[in-house]
């Protein structure tokens, strides 16, 4: 059976059409929405794979929801819009919370026109959140960017993440701070950071952090980036200053000892981003590892200063939705985020 994104209408009677389909969707029938949530993909069958993204999280975030599915190549100039209702269940009395979506195919031309197909079409003064799914492309101006209140992407997938996280700080700039950038891909480090953080917990563990001389990552496949980042953090938050890159990057900590670190690519097949972190100092070393086949990270601290501990802390699952999820939920600055990815710019590669 084809996909089909909703009821096709006319670019020009979106709205219209939308208040018909309320009209006619009864009492039991309630519209809810806290946010615009927009999405821009330049893949084929983006509509489709979106479409399935929003219909697992409406249920837990109400919004109004833009698709947009666009083809830059396409020669002249053509778009169709379709309309649907995510709708859901309220509770043992019945009736339906529902969040409108509006899917929108641009070809050509009017794939270049994307403010005015998404401004045009918000819920009234709801923050925008806009997922680009796409490379940003120079030059960068204001037209979009600036009334962006959080820009959603994810590093992850960049061929080219040296330029992409030039664009994406040229964007920030432009925004005045009103924009809040959100990589994707640091979400998906956020359960790693907070298992790293507990191992030091303990006041005996807790001096060993300004006598680290080695950090280690093993990463899957298509993740250097993600390790990056977690290197970026580790490194911000410890003090530590980059002093040489290239293939036997060295760090140097504060009292100017020196700190080397290495990234392995692990084997296919390993379920998280990351699946091994150690630390080690000339005294103890400091370990979180993901169990294969569970959603368990085991941190593990030893060394002659203190009593070997080991412990399970939840990682978890690192799908699309989840992640969505997370990031919409926690609504934070990400204040770290960009001082992580300062502190290793030289070594995107």
């Amino acid at each position: 059976m084809s996909f089909t994104p909703g009821i096709p209408v006319p670019i020009g009677g979106i709205e219209k059409a939308l208040g018909q389909l309320w009209d006619e969707s009864g009492e039991s029938k309630t519209r809810a929405s806290l946010i615009n949530l927009a999405i821009y993909s330049e893949d084929g069958g983006a509509l489709e794979r979106n479409n399935a993204v929003i219909q697992g999280i409406a249920g837990e975030h109400a919004m109004r929801a833009l698709l947009i599915q666009a083809d830059l190549t396409a020669h002249g100039s053509s778009a169709e819009a379709w309309i649907s209702m995510n709708c859901y269940l309220r509770g043992a009395k019945g009736g339906e919370v529902c969040s409108e979506q509006i899917s929108f195919e641009l070809r050509g031309e009017a794939a270049r026109s994307l403010q005015s197909v998404v401004f045009s079409h918000l819920d009234s003064d709801l923050p925008l959140i806009l997922w680009w799914q796409a490379d940003f492309r120079p030059p960068i101006d204001g037209k979009l960017w600036r009334w962006v209140d959080r820009l959603l992407f994810d590093s992850q997938i960049w061929q080219n993440p040296k330029d992409q996280f030039e664009l994406v700080s040229k964007i920030a700039a432009i925004s005045e701070t009103r924009t809040i950038l959100c990589d994707l891909n640091w979400t998906r480090t956020f359960p790693l950071r907070q298992a790293i953080a507990g191992i030091f917990d303990s006041s005996c563990a807790l001096p060993e952090l300004q006598n680290i001389k080695s950090l280690e990552i093993h990463y899957a496949p298509s993740f250097r980036v993600t390790a990056l980042l977690l290197v970026g953090w580790l490194a911000d938050r410890l003090v530590w200053k980059l002093t040489q890159a290239g293939d036997h990057p060295e760090f140097q900590d504060a009292r100017g000892e020196k700190i080397s670190f290495a990234l392995h690519q692990s084997a296919t097949g390993e379920k998280a981003s990351i699946s091994r972190v150690l630390l080690t100092s000339s005294r103890a070393s400091f370990e979180a590892l993901h169990e294969i086949e569970s959603d368990l990270y085991v941190t593990k601290a030893e060394g002659d200063c203190l009593t070997t501990a080991t412990r399970k802390v939840r990682a978890p699952r690192e799908e699309i939705n989840e992640l969505l999820l997370l990031e919409l939920s926690r609504n934070s600055q990400h204040a770290l985020y960009n001082r992580a990815v300062k502190v290793v710019q030289s070594l995107w590669g």
